[in-house]
């Protein structure tokens, strides 16, 4: 008989598989029922080592009595000691939005762990993302409430990083990732104590790591541990095969070893990396079976795999300690899964006796490793950027999503400013009223707290890293915009009370992009345009210097004049008109999707700019305060050098021909008269001279395949492999560099006034610039604009549809030998070296793609330098994107991206942006944003086109070093305006305030002025100031700043009364966070050149006066008499 060996029984039937059946096949006697019984016994013993139900043997482990599983384990000496950490990685925002995420998983996860927890006291569990942490505990009761509060008390919950969000280490700036991290430790203090204050950090998804997040989002926040999940491939495969996936990382060239942090990657799935363990209980598999009387017991056969793990994790790193992170992402949602086999694995696994299993923390697991009293190698490189395999260069996601990445940008500017505004005047939430609809999750009680986190939440690793669904990218900008609104209300509110005007019911407008027809970034702002006997402009400052700053506001017309309304003088202005690119930017919002030709029309009408010209003037600017101007209709008797001054405008034909030479006072620029040819820029002031040109291109993103080197010979294998190009990863099909499409014929625009020169370039329909000069301003400013970029390419014969990478080059004769900086979160800068990391990696090391593989993050700068000029050329960038130096002399930046097809890191849909930021909604995972079916969902609209600002400083090293810092600051952290009708500047009985009594040190930024958290605090406000310069980068600026608060902060409105000393997030006193980091026994095998550190802190004296050392950040308490 053909039988399967498999009885099913159900009940008193017996049921049995045939492989055939024939008259001859009768139902199977008892002799046979007890034969194959024995035979699947047996074959189960052998092939899965499960025990046999026999009572002659006994089972390798019989469970405990009344199933009480032992969890009380410590660590043991002498034997490997496995610290089970169980976690769950909850993206705020990635295939869904953050409330989605949190309604269909997170609510679910804190909810049964929580339980879970309550249930054995030796059980313990990390937890990250404040923001759904707080989502969950607003909505408690009271008394689960009490227990999350007696979980936190007794550490089974312990907080890690305790952030808002995971935020990404690549696209924020370090002013945003201070911020959010302040605001989940907030929350942390305000609801749990001190107790809850987080000791480590856990940045297991970004995609890279930065020096600012190991000792400045770390150490100097009371942090002392970094673990994450991914770093380069090469360097891992190095540091398993060496005990060397932990070190310590001296982040900092400017702090030393007093900003140290030990940091380690995580083993993974056996020694794949990652931020799992090699045996997950999420569901329904891999469950450990303990009872002897079932079928599937297997408690034998899982311990003995958990020791072979664990004897294989053991040799990657030193010590007898290794952590398995237990979990993954949106685990835990049915926390029992996890709790009942870990309870299980702890207590087998002691019984066993080879190894030691115990619950624990991060926390607990770094103080074990430090007992330990090893000694650990200091590395001071980052891990930028990521390759997880050849060809795999995670670095497109450094301009992945531009818009995004500008939004968070500006608004963190715009909130920095409010909060100024709302700690001085003092006007409440509950004032205002005015409160968002969809608010994030409160922490503070002011009027500033939503934008607060609306940003922080933005912030995340797959919020404006660019590697979220279109939909969810889409939700962050929504947020941040409804939240902004409030903001400007409070703003205007503010400035109503300030300046004491009279006028009846004035109205303001801000244009700062939150609602439709107002965006100063594209010129667009129908409350000026449209009024047509001029309007009041209030500037606020948030700099801790005075400031003479460019404000450009559109206008319909050409004659206007600017007062300054503090001295009734005439201030300098120009007018220049709208060029045909700026003018077509309003109307590439419409949605075209089934509109007639009436409808078309109409909407054009509606979105169309409304404005003729755009309007330039210098505003003297107080140190943390405001001025207030009138624009004004100029009569035939104002004086033409202050207003309406003479503008003429040239163009020159596209041909080899006259080069253009334009001058500001400070630069001379010749511009040749070939698009992208080369020119030259003169500093008049120090003599440095340079070749300068100015160019566009474009990389063809890969769909697979080989990169080829170009010029070069044919792709070999090694430079094959299937990747693509798409949100997360690089991947050009090649290193040659295409032109942006068809030539443009239009002439180059040149405008002129006393004022501003503007030199405009259109390179093609879709990329174009503007060189504008300043009257003896530092730098060139070079505005660009990038987009719609096509996806045909029918201009290139035999080509189609095909993904686009587009740069900028700024192309110098300057021998920069290879090297370049770059900065890290807008602090340090880092030397790059061309097909090179440093010199901790492994050398040589394979750079297996010549362009993806050389590209950084440029979160506000890019340098070259040549020593034997005393030469620097330096871009400042105004938004995060991706840049590098592929030759000597050349600077390169990727403004803008749009690709064919997912890069398969599980976003699951092509970098395909729209304008309307809409999409085909309708397709499935895998084809959204899929080229040719954009109107599926409703959706026919231009691609998204970005315009940006660039600064070019180009001056000696020692010039450029101090210049870059400042411009910096001036470039992202400009006034903030607010628009009104004449009479509010007319009347104004206090057109002009400063709020500093003298202003701080030219190398000290005002950082932080919040009073947000005012009701959990007692009154008190957050000050707190950040050092602009790092040690060695100027003779006299990188030097500690002395303070004296009480001496700056002494005018009315802004007096210092009490101050104390805070960890940088505010949630400790400063020294005490000292006083508690641990000490490393370190050696030091690279050859690492840098200044002498300043690695000792000083605190602040009893008279108030604080020194700050280069590069640091002081937090303070404060209140204000």
């Amino acid at each position: 008989m053909g039988m399967h060996p498999l009885p099913i029984a159900c009940f008193s039937a017996l049921f049995w598989i045939g492989t055939s059946l024939g008259p001859e096949d009768l139902p199977p006697s008892q002799e046979d029922i007890k034969a194959w019984r024995v035979h699947w016994d047996e074959r189960r013993l052998t092939e899965r080592k499960f025990w046999r139900h026999d009572t002659s043997q006994e089972p390798p482990y019989r469970p405990p009595v009344n199933w009480e599983y032992n969890t009380t384990s410590v660590p043991v000496e002498g034997k490997i000691n496995v610290h089970i950490v169980p976690h769950t990685h909850d993206d705020t925002g990635w295939q869904v939005t953050v409330d989605q995420y949190f309604y269909q998983n997170v609510y679910y996860i804190l909810d049964t762990v929580v339980r879970a927890l309550a249930e054995d006291p030796n059980r313990r569990f990390m937890y990250v993302e404040i923001g759904f942490f707080a989502r969950w505990y607003d909505t408690q009761p009271q008394r689960i409430k009490n227990l999350t509060k007696k979980l936190v008390s007794n550490r089974q919950l312990e907080f890690i990083n305790g952030g808002w969000c995971m935020h990404d280490e690549a696209a924020p700036y370090y002013v945003e990732m201070v911020d959010q991290t302040t605001r989940g430790h907030q929350f942390l203090v305000k609801e749990f104590g001190k107790v809850a204050n987080p000791k480590g950090t856990w940045q297991i998804d970004p995609f890279g790591h930065s020096n600012t997040q190991a000792w400045l989002l770390s150490a100097e926040a009371g942090m002392g541990s970094l673990f994450w999940g991914r770093m380069d491939y090469l360097d891992a495969e190095k540091r398993i095969k060496n005990s060397g996936l932990e070190w310590i990382w001296r982040g900092s060239q400017s702090l030393g070893k007093s900003a140290d942090t030990f940091i380690g990657e995580l083993f993974g799935t056996n020694g794949n990396l990652g931020y799992g363990c090699p045996m997950g209980f999420d569901g329904t598999s891999q469950q450990i079976q303990d009872d002897p009387t079932r079928h599937d017991y297997n408690v034998d056969e899982q311990i003995e795999r958990f020791i072979g793990f664990v004897k294989n994790q053991s040799a990657s790193t030193k010590t007898n300690h290794i952590m398995w992170a237990c979990g993954s992402d949106f685990n835990y949602q049915n926390a029992a899964h996890w709790y009942h086999n870990l309870d299980k694995l702890i207590h087998y696994a002691n019984l066993n006796g080879t190894v030691n299993v115990l619950y624990s923390t991060p926390t607990f697991y770094v103080e074990q490793k430090n007992k330990a009293k090893a000694s650990w190698e200091v590395r001071q490189d980052d891990i930028f950027p990521l390759a997880d395999d050849a060809h795999h260069y995670w670095t497109g996601y450094f301009t992945s999503r531009p818009a995004l990445k500008r939004q968070v940008r500006f608004s963190s500017n715009l909130l920095n400013a409010a909060r100024q505004l709302e700690a001085i005047v003092g006007i409440s939430a509950k004032e205002l009223n005015r409160p968002t609809t969809r608010p994030a999750p409160p922490v503070g009680d002011g009027w500033t707290d939503s934008l607060e986190g609306t940003i922080g939440v933005s912030t995340h690793h797959d919020g404006m890293s660019g590697t979220e669904r279109q939909d969810v990218a889409d939700d962050y900008a929504q947020r941040i915009a409804e939240s902004q609104v409030e903001v400007e209300d409070g703003i205007a509110a503010s400035l109503n009370k300030l300046l004491k005007h009279t006028a009846v019911n004035a109205s303001f407008s801000h244009c700062g992009c939150a609602q439709m027809n107002t965006c100063l970034n594209i010129s667009l702002c129908d409350f000026t345009a449209k009024a047509a006997q001029g309007f009041s402009v209030m500037a606020w400052s948030p700099l801790g210097q005075p400031s003479t700053q460019i404000i450009r506001v559109p206008v319909t017309g050409t004659d206007w004049k600017v007062t300054d309304m503090s001295t009734g003088d005439d201030v300098p202005m120009s007018v220049f008109e709208l060029d045909n690119r700026t003018l077509s930017l309003p109307l590439m919002y419409i949605n075209h999707f089934g509109l007639s030709e009436a409808e078309e029309r109409a909407k054009e009408a509606e979105y169309a700019n409304s404005a003729t010209h755009q309007m330039h003037f210098a505003a003297k600017l107080p140190s943390v305060g405001y001025n207030t101007f009138l624009v004004s209709k100029a009569s035939e008797t104002d004086d033409a050098a202050g207003s309406n001054p003479t503008t003429t405008k040239t163009e020159v034909p596209l041909e080899i021909g006259d080069p253009i030479v334009v001058s500001n006072g400070v630069y001379e620029f010749t511009i040749n008269s070939t698009l992208g040819g080369v020119g030259t820029l003169r500093n008049l002031k120090s003599g440095i001279s340079s070749d300068l040109s100015i160019s566009w291109g474009w990389y063809n993103s890969s769909t697979g395949g080989c990169t080829r080197e170009i010029p070069g010979p044919p792709a070999t294998e090694a430079q094959c492999n299937g990747q693509r190009s798409g949100a997360y990863i690089f991947r050009p099909n090649s290193s040659q560099l295409f032109y942006p499409g068809v030539a443009s014929d239009s002439p180059i625009a040149v405008y002129e006034s006393d004022l501003v020169t503007e030199v405009h370039q259109q390179f093609s329909d879709w990329a174009s610039h503007v060189i504008r000069m300043y009257k003896n301003a530092p730098y060139v400013e070079i505005e660009w604009t990038a987009g719609p970029i096509p996806m045909n390419t029918d201009w290139i014969p035999g080509e189609g549809e095909l993904g686009k990478e587009v740069v900028m080059k700024y192309v110098s004769s300057l021998d920069s030998k290879n090297l370049f900086y770059t900065d890290s979160n807008g602090r340090e800068m880092v030397k790059r070296i061309l097909d090179g990391r440093g010199p901790s990696y492994p050398q040589p090391l394979n750079i297996s793609e010549p362009v993806a593989g050389n590209y950084y993050p440029v979160n506000a700068m890019i340098a070259i330098e040549d020593p034997s000029l005393n030469a620097e050329l330096v871009v400042i960038t105004d938004a995060a994107l991706g840049g590098t130096s592929l030759a000597p002399g050349e600077i390169e930046l990727m403004v803008h991206r749009r690709v064919l097809e997912d890069d398969n890191r599980g976003v699951q849909e092509p970098l395909n942006e729209t304008m309307c930021g809409c999409n085909d909604i309708n397709a499935p995972p895998g084809k959204m944003g899929e080229f040719g079916h954009l109107g599926d969902g409703g959706c026919e609209c231009t691609g998204l086109t970005i315009r940006g600002r660039h600064w070019v400083v180009l001056d000696t090293i020692e010039n450029a070093n101090l210049l870059r810092r400042q411009l910096d600051n001036l470039l992202n952290f400009p006034a903030t305006l607010a628009f009104s009708e004449p009479n509010v500047a007319k009347t104004a009985q206090n057109p002009k305030q400063e709020y500093l009594a003298e202003p701080l040190p030219e190398n000290v930024k005002l950082m932080t002025l919040c009073s947000n958290y005012k009701t959990a605090t007692s009154g008190k406000t957050l000050l707190r100031l950040a050092h602009l310069y790092s040690v060695g980068e100027h003779p006299t600026l990188s030097v500690p700043a002395k303070v004296s608060l009480s001496q700056i902060f002494a005018a009315q409105d802004l007096k210092i009364a009490t101050v104390e000393e805070t960890a940088l997030t505010g949630n400790e006193a400063l020294k005490k966070m000292d006083d508690e980091k641990l000490i490393w026994d370190t050696f030091e095998p690279w050859n690492y050149t840098n200044p002498t550190p300043y690695d000792k802190r000083i605190y602040m004296d009893k008279n108030y006066i604080v020194e700050i050392r280069p590069m640091e950040l002081r937090t303070f308490w404060v209140t204000f008499a």
